[in-house]
């Protein structure tokens, strides 16, 4: 009986690291994809993305990511996060030289890079078999 009590006991402790593994990862993911998202449509149209509005949602991106990365980084491996990083901190070069087509492009990849590494770190049956 004392096995049977443990083993639900860690099966249920498995079950709520689960839980808080995926509100985690949705929260994080969910913050970036979200930030980038607004920023794509702030910046549609725009000539001059050298506006303090765009560059203080950058800096947030950036700090956002930030705090997040050491979580993300320690559920998925690092070299996928990575290219994440990249990408926002090629934001920050966009605004000083005024490339608007580079500046999207990289938010379109951060957009599309959080919202993959959600599905692919979310909890379904085919990441459990």
């Amino acid at each position: 009986m004392k096995k049977f009590i443990t083993i639900i006991c860690v099966v249920l402790i498995l079950v709520g690291l689960c839980i808080w593994e995926q509100i985690t990862i949705n929260d994080y993911l969910g913050d970036i994809q979200n930030q980038s998202k607004e920023l794509i449509e702030i910046t549609k149209g725009l000539e001059n993305i050298q506006t303090e509005e765009i560059s203080n949602r950058v800096k947030k991106l950036k700090e956002t990511w930030e705090q997040h990365e050491e979580v993300l980084c320690f559920f998925a491996n690092h070299k996928d996060m990575r290219d994440l990083c990249i990408e926002i901190q090629r934001l920050r070069g966009n605004i000083i030289v005024n490339q608007y087509e580079d500046f999207t492009a990289s938010l379109q990849v951060i957009y599309h890079l959080s919202q993959d590494y959600h599905f692919i770190m979310g909890l379904s049956l085919q990441n459990v078999f």
